[in-house]
């Protein structure tokens, strides 16, 4: 009697387990199941358009690749404020189609919402999670800007009194040093408006000189040491190298892509100190 009573026990005990563990396994995607109403955990924000991107810029919005649904393509649904802008189809493939802002929906569907998606949980083999997850994803929301990547001109002047030379892609700026006796000397090289790594420009009031590096430290290094930081100057991008040349004797920088110039002056005074960055 009190072995077939320990036996039944034992049998209960087996069936609790089964029914308690089922809904926790569904949640969590365990064994093999896909979860409705859980598609947060498996969207991949890496491939999702954020932030400031540029015209023409293109992609697909995929899940994690580490997810049960990796191989999904239409595993998410995508509200797109103004299409005319940014275009997004049923398999998260977007392109920027122009300057604008938009903002991007992407919700998670519920069983049967999307029948593309489910002939290919279908084709993958992919099992239904036989329980909902107590807690459902609410829809993602991604603000996006839209630039134009237009291709800048950085013109290069020349004050004779000062020995120095500037750079600026800012036309008002040209034509006010200009006006001030800076003389012209032409396109010295052109980059991006938006995509690219920063070139920051930096002044120094006493010394009365511009210097301009790439590098983020240095740009903040020498903000502590009474120069006065001007932001993002322009951008450098492409292969065309820009060189780097220093003065001694006057304590001056020349930034140029003109190799023979480099050249040149390098015989003259000038210390070649290498290729500060890239341009168009």
């Amino acid at each position: 009697m009190k072995r077939a009573l320990m036996i039944g026990l034992s049998i209960i005990l087996s069936i609790l387990t089964v029914v308690w563990s089922s809904p926790a396994q569904a949640e969590t995607g365990d064994a093999g199941y896909y979860t409705y109403n859980n598609g947060g955990a498996y969207l991949d924000t890496a491939t999702v358009p954020q932030g400031v991107i540029v015209t023409g810029s293109s992609g697909q919005i995929r899940p994690l690749r580490d997810s049960i649904i990796k191989d999904a393509q239409y595993a998410f649904l995508y509200i797109v404020s103004d299409p005319s802008i940014l275009a997004v189809d049923e398999k998260g493939n977007w392109q920027a189609l122009k300057a604008g802002s938009v903002t991007l929906e992407i919700k998670f569907p519920a069983s049967g919402q999307i029948q593309n998606f489910e002939d290919e949980l279908d084709a993958l083999g992919i099992q239904r999670a036989p329980y909902e997850p107590t807690v459902a994803y609410s829809p993602k929301i991604f603000h996006i800007e839209i630039s134009d990547d237009n291709l800048v001109r950085v013109e290069r002047l020349y004050y004779p009194a000062l020995q120095t030379h500037l750079y600026t892609a800012d036309t008002n700026e040209r034509n006010e040093l200009m006006y001030r006796g800076w003389k012209l000397e032409g396109v010295a090289w052109t980059s991006r408006s938006v995509t690219g790594e920063a070139v920051y420009r930096l002044y120094h009031p006493v010394l009365k000189v511009h210097h301009y590096t790439k590098d983020p430290n240095e740009y903040q290094v020498l903000g502590t040491r009474g120069w006065s930081q001007e932001g993002v100057a322009y951008r450098s991008t492409g292969e065309i190298p820009v060189y780097r040349l220093y003065h001694a004797g006057i304590k001056k920088h020349l930034y140029t892509t003109d190799a023979n110039e480099k050249n040149m002056i390098s015989k003259i005074g000038w210390r070649y100190e290498g290729v500060a960055w890239y341009v168009e």
